[in-house]
């Protein structure tokens, strides 16, 4: 028995060292998810969002036109109009009009809004108009959505916040 000690404390060992794994800044988690991005999609989102802000996770942001007041945090009721495409320019799901807006609450149910509208609203005030450029592992992933989303797909949203109720 005495012989396994060194083994156990070496198998232990290297449990631990999986488990701990060092955080990485923002930054490095952007570039290590940007480099699962295909290339061709990420020198897309370039070109159709020029100047465009790269936020955590590789969503671009874009102001198209300013808004007023605070910026929206978690807790806060958004009402909007959006229109997501696919990069060719394609719309795969919108809700424009005075009949047909998207009411939701930040950070409530991940359910409601993709992840990449989470990292891109705290950049957002009522009355804007914004781009978000949506890489595929913070929008419909691997799983894409209900026929209208194929797997992997790097999507963009125009967004308009029509209101906001802040908490």
């Amino acid at each position: 028995m005495s012989g396994s000690t060194p083994v156990v404390i070496s198998v232990c060992a290297f449990v631990a060292s999986l488990i701990f794994i060092p955080y990485k800044s923002e930054a490095q988690e952007t570039n290590l998810l940007l480099d699962y991005m295909p290339p061709a999609h990420a020198k897309q989102l370039e070109e159709l969002m020029p100047g465009a802000e790269v936020l955590g996770g590789g969503v671009r942001f874009l102001e198209l036109e300013s808004g007023t007041g605070d910026l929206i945090e978690e807790g806060d009721r958004v009402e909007a109009i959006y229109t997501g495409r696919f990069l060719d320019g394609t719309i795969f799901n919108q809700k424009t009009g005075r009949f047909h807006t998207y009411h939701f609450e930040v950070g409530a149910d991940p359910r409601q809004i993709i992840e990449g509208w989470e990292v891109g609203l705290p950049k957002m005030q009522n009355g804007g108009r914004y781009l978000l450029g949506i890489p595929s592992q913070l929008a419909y992933k691997d799983k894409g959505r209900r026929g209208q989303v194929p797997p992997f797909a790097t999507v963009t949203f125009e967004i308009k916040i029509l209101d906001v109720d802040y908490r």
